[in-house]
């Protein structure tokens, strides 16, 4: 089978949904799939690490910029940006060309930034919603998520494609907004967490995530501010990701056991070590990455209800809500989980997560 894989992700190890990205591109690849690769970068991000030439095609790269943004937002000025940031006449011109080249099996879009594409092609498409957009917005503005809901609408009745989230949360929001009906899929658990052994359990937090995501830096600036002069000074708090902005890092130093490690290229022997992850958040949607990487390395979870939404709450035992600053300070200095517990855990959501992969699904158009 021959698929276009249309990301707007540079897929990496950087953060959650670039990381889900990396990891299907290789699955599909080990499956023997034909992929031709169109993904956009930032001026300062590297290049995909390809990991099967024979497999895996780059057949463009799309330099990416505020200013190019912008740009393609004003030429599109019927649809939300998120629809048509990352959309142009070029691009969609040497695509056209392509697939009259190669006449492809599948289009795979991956996040609602690249379903402009797919309405200029009549092949079958996977539409994959990363989160609902409407949902999103609505947490920051009800008349913004009307104008949102129109364009996801318009997008995810596409003909011809079927649509894929994280969550049967998700699933019923598709259903209940739009009228579709869409197929769940699961993260995949990168192999590096499998790798672990048995936790030591050190004694500092962790903080995960990329930090030019305003739900993310937003929600560590409110524990910092309300929750850690609870806590005193002699808490020990490392702080993993990308994108923290260079006067918030600046800040941080005024805090002595606060650690700002930036990009870690295995952040899960840290993460599982961890007493627990913090996770307050307070806007954005669907299935956050980190708190499902933290829950399969065996790590409880001190979060914000946001955080766990779209999350199975057969896992509550490690889900430690605390949307109030004195409740999120008490689960952190209360957490008593033994390694045992820890290990026994991390085993049963190994084992019951990976129930459900997009994979099954090409799989069943290959055969059919």
């Amino acid at each position: 089978m021959k698929i276009l894989f249309l990301t707007p992700f540079l897929p990496s190890k950087i953060a959650g949904g670039h990381n889900y990205t990396r990891l299907l591109l290789k699955q599909l690849a080990d499956c023997g799939y034909e992929i031709d690769l169109l993904y956009c970068k930032y001026q300062k991000d590297p290049y995909y690490e390809n990991p099967d030439e024979n497999h895996i095609k780059v057949i463009r790269v799309c330099k990416i910029s505020s200013l190019i943004k912008l740009f393609n937002a004003i030429k599109i000025p019927f649809f939300y940006p998120i629809f048509t940031i990352r959309f142009s006449l070029r691009n969609l011109f040497f695509l056209i060309k392509k697939n009259k080249e190669k006449h492809y099996d599948l289009i795979y879009l991956d996040h609602p930034q690249m379903y402009l594409y797919g309405k200029f092609f009549k092949q079958s498409k996977i539409l994959m919603a990363h989160d609902v957009m409407a949902q999103r917005y609505e947490r920051m503005s009800r008349m913004l998520s009307k104008v949102v809901m129109f364009g996801e609408k318009y997008f995810l009745r596409m003909p011809n494609s079927t649509v894929f989230s994280f969550s049967i949360k998700d699933q019923i929001l598709i259903k209940n907004l739009y009228g579709i009906e869409s197929k769940v899929t699961n993260f995949f658990i990168d192999s590096r967490i499998l790798q672990i052994g048995k936790p030591v359990v050190d004694d500092y937090y962790v903080f995960f995530g990329k930090w030019d995501r305003n739900d993310n830096l937003d929600g560590m600036k409110w524990f910092f501010a309300n929750v850690y002069p609870l806590l005193g000074k002699d808490v020990n708090i490392k702080i993993i990701g990308v994108a923290l902005p260079l006067e918030y890092q600046q800040s941080l130093k005024n805090f002595p056991k606060v650690e700002y490690l930036g990009f870690v290229d295995n952040p899960y022997e840290i993460i599982a070590n961890a007493k627990a992850m913090l996770a307050p958040l307070f806007s954005g949607a669907g299935v956050k990455v980190k708190v499902i990487e933290s829950l399969a390395c065996g790590t409880p979870v001190v979060g914000s209800d946001i955080a766990f939404e779209g999350i199975s709450r057969e896992w509550n035992d490690f889900m430690i809500l605390a949307d109030d600053p004195c409740i999120f300070a008490d689960a952190m200095r209360n957490e008593r989980i033994s390694i045992s517990e820890r290990i026994l855990f991390r085993k049963k959501f190994l084992e019951k997560y990976n129930s459900q992969s997009v994979i099954r699904y090409f799989e069943g158009m290959t055969n059919a």
